[in-house]
């Protein structure tokens, strides 16, 4: 997860690519390379074992959320970024689990990222 969160800063980073790209691209890092029958398997575990990774479960996702926020902060200020990662957020969560592929996921997710950024 730490790995996964220094890849997402580096992309989002990169402001010389446009902020829907970039925040695809994260989202795959984050999301997107864990699409798949066995990431089922990892997440209920994980939830039927809370301590298992220790405080990073909580701490990871909350610092992703801050990343995909501040990127968006920049283009559309602070008042409609926190909404509008969110909402990736649980699109991005949503699409994981119905996905049947990662090329699935990213097409998917291109799309929603679109409409949100706007």
């Amino acid at each position: 997860m730490d790995r996964d969160i220094a890849t997402v800063e580096q992309v989002l980073a990169d402001s010389g690519r446009p902020l829907p790209e970039r925040l695809t691209e994260a989202f795959d890092q984050w999301a997107g390379r864990y699409i798949g029958p066995l990431t089922r398997d990892v997440a209920t575990v994980i939830e039927d074992n809370p301590d298992l990774l220790g405080e990073i479960v909580k701490t990871a996702p909350r610092r992703f959320e801050e990343l995909i926020t501040d990127a968006i902060a920049v283009e559309s200020g602070r008042e409609a970024a926190l909404p509008a990662a969110q909402t990736m957020i649980s699109a991005s969560i949503g699409l994981k689990h119905q996905a049947p592929s990662r090329e699935f996921y990213l097409e998917r997710l291109a799309v929603a990222i679109g409409l949100l950024v706007r």
